[in-house]
């Protein structure tokens, strides 16, 4: 019996984009596995998920057989253990790295940050990252999450972009949450209007830009919320505080920011590099109007749903936010857009193609 096999050293890892992706990948790839409706190629395959001994497990998965093992670093568990324990399988792995040593894998890299915004990682893990990418840019099968970083994949790593399937990200695990309204209460923002912003504190997300905007833009009666945290292994330190009209509350669960979504004036998003940009289409689905960077994988994936503004110049992203706050017309239609556009992705037709991927891989 053939075995797929899914790299999840996702796990052990703090949830940001990329292990959003693979979270919600692998439960909607058991669903479709549970319920029978995978292409035929594909029928009597067995499934599992591969992870260190030390993952926390809490997908709650029914088709999918999980097995844990191994230790040590992430990497090292990658090209030692997972290779050995996946060696004859097909290995599918959701975060940009896996074992080189492996001839059967499909990996999803979801964009060159490391290549276009050095800055934003430490020399050590700009050389292994770099070097991995390349590796596996011609071992493995590749994935992107848009059709800018299938571009952008093609171009750094001098690979065929037809080569590169794309697999959206998609919004659904946040449009059934419950949201966490005590948040408001608990930032001091319950009689006060703000704009809300969510990300890795890093400099491609161009969150200084952001704060020199909203102090320019000199509404002392609203405030601007950051959420967001630094792993220090990986990014360059950055430590703001909160004060003034600033608040920096850190990380905060999806229930509380989704909380922060349906209360904010606006949701902003001024990231100068993306693969995809995940953020907004989340805070559509609360009913958030958007202001968002223009950048073509932000175009592509929120439409004509966002005010848009130039992320190089401040006086654009004052102007918009400016607006948005006098204008209850423009947020009404922005929230009604919003709505439209989220539901244009989700994790079950993204699964659906990442199952062909495999079924054509096997034909």
């Amino acid at each position: 019996m053939k075995t797929i096999s899914i790299n999840g050293r996702f796990l052990t890892q703090p949830l940001t984009g990329v292990q959003r992706f693979a979270r919600e990948m692998t439960r909607a790839l058991d669903q479709r596995i549970a319920s029978g409706a995978v292409p035929h190629a594909l029928k009597g395959v067995r499934w599992r998920l591969l992870s260190p001994g030390k993952a926390v497990y809490d997908l709650g998965l029914k088709a999918i057989s999980v097995e844990r093992f191994g230790s040590g670093p992430g990497h090292l568990w990658e090209q030692g253990p997972l290779f050995w324990r996946s060696r004859r399988d097909t290995l599918i792995g959701f975060g940009g790295s896996g074992p080189v040593l492996h001839g059967d894998q499909v990996v999803v890299i979801h964009d060159v940050t490391l290549f276009r915004h050095p800055a934003s990682f430490g020399r050590g893990y700009r050389l292994f990252h770099g070097a991995l990418g390349f590796l596996l840019a011609r071992r493995a099968k590749i994935g992107t999450v848009s059709n800018f970083s299938r571009k952008e994949l093609a171009d750094v790593f001098r690979v065929p972009a037809p080569g590169i399937d794309v697999i959206y990200n998609a919004t659904d695990h946040f449009a059934d949450l419950q949201p966490d309204d005590g948040i408001i209460g608990r930032l001091g923002l319950a009689d006060t209007p703000f704009f809300l912003l969510v990300g890795t504190l890093k400099p491609n997300k161009n969150v200084e830009f952001a704060v020199r905007a909203f102090e320019t833009l000199g509404a002392r009666d609203h405030k601007l919320v950051v959420v967001g945290g630094t792993d220090p292994s990986v990014f360059r330190d950055i430590a703001p505080t909160s004060k003034g009209n600033l608040i920096f509350p850190g990380r905060l669960t999806d229930a509380e920011i989704a909380g922060l979504q349906r209360r904010a004036v606006a949701f902003v998003f001024p990231s100068l590099y993306e693969g995809f940009g995940i953020p907004p289409l989340e805070a559509m689905t609360q009913g958030c109007p958007v202001l968002a960077a223009d950048i073509p994988p932000v175009r592509e994936a929120c439409g004509d749903a966002v005010r848009y503004f130039d992320p190089l110049k401040t006086e654009t992203l004052v102007e918009a936010m400016r607006m948005i706050s006098a204008d209850a017309t423009l947020r009404r239609e922005l929230t009604h857009a919003g709505y439209d556009n989220a539901k244009r992705f989700s994790w079950d037709g993204s699964a659906v193609v990442l199952l062909n991927m495999l079924a054509a891989s096997r034909a």
